[in-house]
């Protein structure tokens, strides 16, 4: 595998300087990370001769005159990223440069995944199609919809295609001779919405994914948060009525039985219902029997999320997915009420609701972003 680049502390801190307040002078690094400046042109020495930094124009002169300062600039295309985004349907991948912006962009009906081979050879397919050797690349992110081992990169569980134990990290290093990094597609969904989306700027983050499934990514103080195990953000196990569910056996979680895509395709299998998803929320009114379904589902929902708030006091809760973004509006005008009626007025005043604005591309820029998080500043 390629060599890693290894920064100084304070080499990471002077290119996390240049990236925020680029362009900048070395005296202005200097005053804003609280380095000497010796050390400051050290490190600016080093990212130069590396390409991650270079020069780029003269900035003004003092009031005092003197010579006018060197700025200086982050080079976003000194390697460049990838982002998976493999779906229970769809996978997609991107290239972008390290600032996230779009490179390549490729996407695909996932055909029919029973073994490892076939989910990998499906990934390497994108791979191969987008040309990525034709980019110096810094790593590779991967978001599944499963159980991750963030430390062995080791997917633990996919429901959607029954593996389990799959060594994605090793398999795909080995064949792309790249890092590679495996996360939760929605944790990664997440910081995808925190760096570039309906989060910036924020520290404190519970992105609830409303799609086929329910499930939840978390930041906490500006990090992410998956667990002692990897485990953390799954909603959908949240028991919102016991006495309803104590008998009843569910192959998801509790939570997803009452709200999730599956179980409204369900719904609407069971009563012959021949119009689509899609087509019943568009005229949600006219189906009474959905509509009743609906109301309840988003009861649990709105029970979920209170009890959320309550324990973790995000910034802003994001509803992201197929059902949470396209139907954001009337899913919010029924949650509003009961979270407001649960949750503590000095806790939910500061919480804003919003909806995702990556839509279909917030897990491939989460992944970019990890990839980077993982193997350098951001």
């Amino acid at each position: 595998m390629k060599a890693r680049l290894v920064l100084k502390n304070s080499e990471a801190k002077v290119l996390e300087c240049i990236r925020q307040f680029r362009p900048i002078s070395r005296a202005h690094i200097a005053v804003k990370t609280g380095l000497s400046k010796p050390v400051v042109s050290q490190a600016v020495e080093r990212l130069i001769r590396e390409g991650i930094v270079r020069e780029s124009k003269k900035g003004k002169s003092t009031l005092r005159g003197g010579k006018r300062p060197t700025l200086l600039e982050f080079n976003p295309n000194w390697k460049f990223l990838v982002g998976i985004d493999v779906g229970g349907s769809k996978i997609r991948a991107a290239i972008t440069d390290l600032d996230g912006n779009m490179k390549h962009e490729i996407e695909r009906k996932i055909h029919r995944i029973r073994s490892v081979d076939d989910l990998v050879d499906q990934i390497s397919s994108l791979l191969t199609d987008m040309k990525c050797h034709n980019y110096e690349l810094l790593g590779i992110g991967v978001g599944v919809p499963g159980t991750c081992d963030r430390n062995t990169g080791k997917v633990r569980y996919i429901p959607a295609f029954d593996l389990r134990d799959v060594p994605l990290k090793k398999i795909l290093e080995t064949k792309f001779n790249v890092p590679v990094f495996v996360e939760n597609d929605v944790t990664l969904n997440a910081l995808g919405e925190m760096w570039k989306g309906a989060a910036k700027g924020l520290r404190n983050v519970l992105l609830v994914a409303l799609g086929t499934g329910t499930g939840a990514g978390l930041i906490l103080n500006g990090t992410l948060y998956t667990g002692a195990r990897g485990m953390a953000g799954e909603i959908g196990y949240l028991v919102t009525d016991w006495s309803a569910e104590k008998d009843v056996e569910y192959r998801f979680g509790r939570l997803e039985r009452w709200f999730s895509g599956y179980t409204f395709e369900q719904f609407l299998k069971e009563r012959r219902i021949r119009s689509t998803l899609n087509q019943v929320f568009e005229k949600l009114e006219s189906h009474t029997d959905f509509n009743e379904f609906f109301d309840v589902a988003c009861e649990h929902l709105a029970l979920a999320i209170a009890n959320a708030l309550c324990l973790l006091d995000p910034d802003v809760v994001v509803l992201s997915g197929g059902i949470g973004y396209n139907q954001y509006d009337k899913i919010l005008a029924k949650i509003e009420p009961i979270v407001s009626k649960t949750v503590p007025a000095e806790i939910l005043e500061h919480v804003q609701f919003k909806r995702a604005e990556l839509a279909e591309l917030g897990v491939v820029m989460g992944a970019v972003c990890y990839v980077q998080k993982e193997l350098f500043v951001i």
